[in-house]
């Protein structure tokens, strides 16, 4: 299944939005019709625990595209403040700038990485693709934007400089068995042209934005 052209054009705002940032992005992905392909890691990535987890993490740091894009190339630079198993666990942030019926949004990130000297946060949300790595769009998929830029407006991050969010991708190669891909989109929440685009999609949902940050 491909992408509507312009798709916001007949985006239908749901009567009952929920205040959760997956819901969010999940209705994206439903109006936009993106590829399947797209789809998280689901339960795959939930086997992602303990000993697996912080190697998969050490990987990514040793990635060229980490050392040219975060300018970082161990992971012992990095405070891992939250992970997938403490989302699972019921541990979430409240984006008191984001309101779905006056309520402040939920989120849970698969990870949130902070930097041990600078003011700078890396948030993390893992997909899976059966798509090459050549034909993956260079800004990845409406639903992966909407979830990271939800997650950007996080109460506990509105005084960080810098707040960078990557869609990690990873190919699924059979089985149980991943690969992480060699590139991943990559957007910052000062950015303004991203942010625009995410806000017109979250007044779509029936989403209220109030700039909390100073």
């Amino acid at each position: 299944m491909s992408q509507k052209h312009n798709w916001e054009e007949s985006a239908k705002t749901p009567e009952n939005p929920i205040n959760n940032a997956s819901s969010f992005a999940q209705w994206v992905f439903r109006e936009s019709r993106y590829t399947y392909e797209s789809n998280s890691l689901s339960d795959q990535k939930h086997k992602q625990q303990g000993r697996a987890a912080h190697l998969a993490i050490d990987n990514f740091f040793r990635m060229d595209w980490a050392r040219n894009n975060l300018e970082s190339d161990s992971s012992s630079d990095w405070i891992i403040e939250h992970t997938e198993a403490d989302g699972r666990a019921g541990r979430y942030f409240e984006a008191r700038s984001l309101l779905i019926n006056n309520k402040p949004l939920n989120c849970s990130p698969d990870l949130i990485l902070r930097h041990k000297e600078k003011n700078q946060v890396v948030i993390i949300e893992r997909k899976t693709t059966f798509v090459p790595s050549p034909r993956i769009p260079p800004n990845g998929w409406p639903n992966v934007q909407a979830q990271l830029w939800c997650y950007s407006w996080m109460d506990l991050l509105l005084d960080v400089e810098e707040v960078i969010l990557v869609g990690q991708l990873w190919h699924h190669i059979g089985g149980e068995a991943f690969s992480m891909c060699d590139t991943h989109p990559m957007w910052k929440r000062d950015d303004k042209e991203f942010n625009e685009k995410c806000l017109s999609w979250f007044k779509l949902y029936g989403g209220k934005f109030i700039n909390l940050k100073k």
